[in-house]
């Protein structure tokens, strides 16, 4: 089985924990996420059009191993850009700053599980890329599902 879509918008990374002390009834240590209000939104994207997609295509939840494939497409710099509009010749394919490649992943995978699949230590193969968007293309991520055999 395989599943293909589209999910709109500026892809966010999963932030990092932060230790801000241990609770005083158990003693133990209180983790706090500390990606912010991007990464809210962009899981929150992310689990919306997989629920929906999920339903369009009457797919019960992925089991068993799955390939994975995220294509994060990133909104290009200013610079990138001739008075046009149109992206230079000079301009990069790829996006070589932060946030990273696996940052993203771990947040779009993360905003799956419990609606796609459920725990995303189901991936056994995982693919990502990261590039600028061409002109006119919208920012978002192009996600593969398909399960392996």
């Amino acid at each position: 089985m395989k599943l293909t879509f589209f999910v709109p918008g500026i892809p966010a990374p999963g932030g990092s924990k932060r230790f801000v002390g241990h609770s005083k009834k158990t003693g133990r240590a209180i983790l706090i996420d500390a990606a912010g209000e991007r990464n809210k939104n962009w899981r929150s994207i992310v689990g919306l059009v997989g629920a929906a997609e999920m339903r369009e295509k009457a797919v019960l939840s992925f089991t068993g191993p799955l390939r994975v494939r995220f294509d994060f497409i990133m909104p290009r710099r200013k610079s990138d850009l001739n008075s046009k509009g149109e992206v230079k010749a000079s301009a990069p394919f790829y996006h070589t700053t932060k946030p990273d490649a696996l940052k993203l992943a771990r947040s779009t995978e993360d905003a799956l599980t419990g609606i796609v699949w459920a725990d995303d230590a189901q991936t056994a193969v995982l693919e990502i890329s990261k590039r600028y968007a061409d002109a006119g293309e919208p920012c978002g991520c192009q996600i593969v599902i398909q399960t392996l055999d």
